[in-house]
């Protein structure tokens, strides 16, 4: 894609958020990219060379453990970046997330090197980053809560009005095994609990969508 798109899309996206000197490292640093949904942008074991700063589309970011297990951690949209995948470039090891695209993503990708200089360079990234942290943490936390403390009818419900408001649309597309992996539950479950909501006309349940009501 041509440098000027990518100049109007930082100064569209970013303006507000990054000094000039920054939007202009971006420019001359970033390679601007898409990918469908299901792609998988940085995947576990291998070494993060690149932090994507999200432009559009939904990001899933999910744990893997190595030996085939995963569990959804949390979703990333526009003007966002893995603050994750940024502490595993800046400590030099390999990740054990995996950034998937949600829907059709574009984004930037920047080399892991020049991102970890601006620390040092620019307090507008510092205050991105720590943003970013603190809201990914706190949502993790709530996580941890969650399945610690209530029961699979309410994190259902989180999960569903979080997805929603991520997609900015009521209608949830996911099958039941999906949701089940990210819950780390049985379809079963799942499926049982939508049907006692949808008798609650908390939901209106289609082929392979969930409306809230």
């Amino acid at each position: 894609m041509g440098r000027i798109k990518i100049n109007d899309i930082i100064a569209d996206s970013f303006s507000e958020i990054f000094e000039e000197d920054l939007r202009t490292e971006i420019c001359n640093n970033g390679i601007l990219k898409t990918v469908e949904t299901d792609k998988i942008i940085i995947d576990v074991r291998t070494k993060i060379d690149f932090i994507p700063l999200i432009i559009s589309g939904i990001v899933k970011v999910i744990r893997c453990d190595g030996k085939g297990n995963d569990i959804f951690l949390h979703y990333l949209s526009a003007k966002q970046t893995s603050t994750i995948a940024v502490t595993y470039a800046i400590e030099d090891i390999k990740s054990d997330i995996r950034l998937k695209a949600e829907s059709n993503v574009m984004y930037i990708a920047i080399p892991s090197k020049v991102v970890i200089s601006w620390f040092l360079k620019y307090s507008t990234w510092l205050s991105f980053y720590f943003r970013l942290n603190q809201q990914e943490t706190a949502y993790l936390i709530e996580r941890i809560n969650d399945i610690a403390f209530e029961n699979l009818e309410s994190r259902l419900l989180k999960y569903l009005e979080y997805t929603s408001l991520i997609s900015n649309n009521n209608t949830v597309d996911k099958k039941h095994y999906d949701i089940a992996r990210d819950l780390k539950v049985s379809r079963e479950a799942i499926s049982r609990i939508l049907g006692k909501l949808e008798k609650k006309e908390i939901v209106t349940l289609g082929r392979n969508k969930i409306t809230l009501n």
